[in-house]
């Protein structure tokens, strides 16, 4: 069985230093956990994993984001 792959829509806010991750297109969510400063989000239609939010961008390592982030994402994708 292959997993099909969601496109991931990213959207940083520097002024306040977040990163919005969203897989497929941005739709209505919630919040599901706060870990470290990284919100997952879940559709409010499915409960299905949409997105993470990461609080303070800037001051996060890739090796914490690795740690972090519940969804296999190149995290390398998000500092371009």
């Amino acid at each position: 069985m292959s997993a099909r792959r969601r496109k991931l829509t990213l959207n940083y806010d520097k002024e306040h230093d977040v990163m919005y991750v969203s897989l497929g297109a941005p739709k209505p969510s919630y919040c599901d956990d706060d870990i470290e400063g990284v919100l997952i989000r879940r559709s409010l239609e499915s409960n299905r994993l949409s997105g993470v939010t990461i609080m303070d961008f800037s001051r996060k390592t890739k090796e914490q984001l690795k740690r972090i982030i519940p969804f296999n994402l190149d995290i390398s994708e998000l500092y371009r």
